[in-house]
């Protein structure tokens, strides 16, 4: 009887350890899940990071390969779908098995779930057998091809798109309601974003050097069909347009029709343009409405061909129009007004851009210039020397990144044109002053001083009323006696949509600044200096935020102490300075007691709040040397460095307890105070790795949590533990 109480009794046992073991080990597969996605999102941070102006097709690939081979995925594909579509297109993908993937688009199928995850918005997890969405694909092998684990994202443009995980059968994965999943979603939608922008920043550069190139060959131009396939040229080589072309207006026509088309460059053949026009038909409807409206307005138009039955039926019937998305109407003039017009087609549905259209608004200005300088040679030295002036100071933002220098170069450039002998920047101070930002003049220091007695209050009075108006002041040819005085005009400055100073040029004779290609002249400088300071402003603010997501991948958000990784960078370099200056290193990791009821009763801001002065007065009792660490929750490590021997410990334990226990005044005013347990490790005494150095110290604050109560000190040696062990 005795025996069989004892078999069951051992068999029970054997049970409970059983459940226990296979409990531990769910718990660390979930456990090594989570940090295998981690490590994956650091890496994508990383990539994501270093990719804002590099090819997208290959940053995406690089980073799906990343997820494959961290979350050991048999496939892994990032898909984007646009507004109008009804599939998915396959950016990239990669795993050991992409080649299961036959197709690089993706239907959305209502059972199908790539179009349930984009219409919930939620991640899902979903048996592949049976799925819709890949019906075509040969992912029978169950084993393989067990589940799909599709990450929902939506860009800030509206386009919706997936993140999708084909995993085996043997994998864990993260929780689906893990925030993990979410932040691989935000830093791809945040990495889009930023890529956007930086590609606007390089190309609004890029514009400008066309146009600066275009000025420079406009100039040897003789004939103004020259002028206009010089500017489609550039259009079409240049400026990324699918096609570009000019057609006149009917009294600028010949005998037939096929006169109206004065020139085109790009991929529509010039015979389904000819077609277009000559053909009565929707084509030459959408012609003549087009011309007319730019004709009546004076006005750029834009019309979408998705969204004009016009544009589509043309598109629907001429092969060579099957690749544009959208055209833009933009008017040319001539001393009679407006002539002819400038047709710019793309495959891009977003192709104007607010950066293309000032680019296209420039162009047509300068084709404008071309056709006068072409019409009346008298008029083109005076036109060199103002568009030299202009091209100068082009130059001066595109190469200047700094605000100073810019600032004195442009003033530099404007009196080293000849047209004006002092330029200077200046806005109101606080005390009704004028506060001079950078000034440059030709004439001699006494001459400027004598200038500026006679002329300061008027000039301020000019300055303030141009900052209260935010309207430029020129001279003006009905007061032109007065305005010899002061021959000066003011030009407003504006920086982030906002006024920001005010551009002061002054010239020997007023009539210099009287002239209407003058005031065009200092228009256009003032507006370049602006977009220029607004183009470092954005520079300054990319690589701002780049070094505050690299402080962050190192650093506790809510602390500002190191994280784990900014840990697990610095470990190693502790322990070869503890091996160059033979020296002992310990490993602390210290746990707040009591964190939970102080949470629980006066809420998480109070527990962050207790945290932050935690974190703030271990700074305080820590030195320079040691290494301070928010582990996560209420866990923080310390490296103390250049110790020599165990009896060093006692004073700095005693400092830290004394920071930790320190009672804390919460926003409530109230006083609230923790206890702290601590656990420690010494190296070389124990000499394994890095982590196994942080599973020592772990296993130490355990043993004095659990013996709170009755331990002599509040903090536990693991080389006292294994110590303690050899004697039993």
């Amino acid at each position: 009887m005795l025996k069989t109480l004892l078999l069951l009794f051992l068999i029970a046992g054997l049970s409970v350890v059983f459940r226990a073991l296979v409990k531990n080990r769910k718990m660390l597969r979930e456990l090594n899940s989570k940090a295998d996605l981690q490590f994956a999102l650091l890496e994508v941070d990383r990539l994501l990071g270093d990719s804002l102006t590099k090819d997208i097709s290959s940053t995406t690939r690089q980073m799906v390969e990343i997820l494959s081979k961290r979350l050991n995925a048999s496939l892994v594909w990032i898909g984007v779908q646009k507004t109008t579509d009804n599939t998915v297109s396959v950016m990239s993908l990669a795993g050991s098995h992409k080649m299961a993937a036959v197709s690089f688009t993706v239907p959305l199928d209502a059972d199908g779930s790539v179009r349930k995850t984009l219409d919930s918005g939620c991640v899902q997890r979903l048996s592949l057998k049976g799925d819709t969405s890949y019906k075509h694909w040969p992912i029978a092998d169950d084993a393989t091809f067990h589940i799909s684990l599709s990450v929902p994202y939506r860009s800030l443009d509206g386009d919706k798109g997936v993140i999708v995980f084909f995993l085996p059968k043997s994998i864990n994965t993260v929780p689906l309601s893990h925030t993990l999943w979410t932040r691989l979603a935000d830093d791809f939608v945040v990495f889009l974003e930023r890529r956007k922008n930086a590609i606007n920043v390089s190309r609004i550069s890029g514009f400008q050097l066309v146009i600066v190139d275009f000025l420079k060959d406009i100039l040897e131009v003789k004939e103004l069909s020259a002028a206009y396939n010089l500017a489609l040229s550039m259009l079409t080589t240049r400026a990324d347009a699918l096609s570009a072309w000019i057609v006149a207006y009917p009294e600028k026509k010949q005998a037939n029709t096929s006169d109206f088309l004065v020139a085109s460059r790009g991929s529509i053949p010039e015979a389904s343009l000819r077609m277009g026009l000559e053909k009565d038909g929707v084509s030459r409807q959408w012609f003549d409405t087009v011309m007319e409206r730019v004709r009546e307005k004076e006005r750029p138009c834009v019309d979408e061909v998705r969204l004009n039955s016009a544009l589509q039926a043309w598109k629907d019937t001429e092969p060579g129009m099957k690749n544009v998305a959208v055209i833009g109407a933009w008017p040319l003039w001539d001393d009679s007004g407006v002539h002819a017009v400038l047709f710019v087609s793309s495959t891009d549905p977003v192709y104007f851009s607010n950066n293309l259209q000032i680019f296209l608004h420039q162009l047509t200005e300068i084709l404008h210039v071309a056709d006068q300088q072409i019409s009346n040679k008298a008029e083109i030295l005076r036109r060199n020397l103002l568009y030299q002036a202009l091209l100068d100071e082009a130059d001066a933002v595109l190469k200047m990144n700094a605000e100073q220098p810019l600032l004195e170069e442009i003033c530099r450039r404007l009196v080293g044109s000849t047209l004006f002998e002092s330029a200077w920047l200046t806005r109101p101070a606080e005390d009704g002053s004028l506060d001079t930002l950078a000034f440059v003049s030709s004439v001699t220091e006494d001459a400027n001083s004598l200038i500026e007695q006679i002329t300061a209050d008027l000039l301020r009075d000019m300055v303030l009323h141009v900052w209260k108006t935010g309207q430029a002041l020129f001279p003006s040819e009905s007061d032109s006696a007065n305005s010899a005085e002061l021959p000066v005009a003011l030009l407003p400055i504006i920086r982030n949509a906002k006024l920001w100073s005010v551009l002061v040029v002054r010239c020997c004779l007023v009539e210099h600044l009287i002239s209407a290609d003058v005031n065009e002249l200092l228009h256009r400088v003032a507006s370049l200096l602006g977009r220029g300071l607004d183009e470092m402003d954005l520079k300054k603010q990319l690589a701002d935020e780049q070094n505050r997501q690299s402080w962050l991948a190192n650093h506790d958000a809510l602390t500002g102490l190191n994280n784990r990784r900014g840990l697990d960078t610095y470990f190693i370099h502790a322990i070869l300075r503890a091996q160059r200056n033979n020296t002992l290193l310990a490993i602390l990791i210290v746990d707040l007691d009591d964190f939970k009821p102080i949470n629980d009763t006066y809420g998480h801001e109070a527990g962050d709040r207790l945290l932050i002065k935690v974190s703030e007065a271990l700074k305080g009792v820590t030195r320079s040397t040691d290494f301070l660490v928010r582990l996560g929750g209420d866990e923080f490590v310390v490296l103390l460095e250049g110790l020599h021997s165990g009896a060093d410990l006692q004073p700095v334990m005693n400092h830290i307890r004394k920071a930790v226990e320190s009672p804390i005044l919460l926003e409530t005013q109230s006083s609230v105070s923790v206890g702290c347990s601590a656990g420690l490790t010494l190296y070389p005494e124990d000499s394994a790795a890095p982590d196994g150095l942080l599973r020592h110290a772990d296993e130490a604050l355990y043993v004095a949590k659990r013996n709170k109560q009755s331990r002599p000190q509040y903090w536990v040696n693991y080389l006292d533990i294994l110590t303690a062990e050899k004697k039993d």
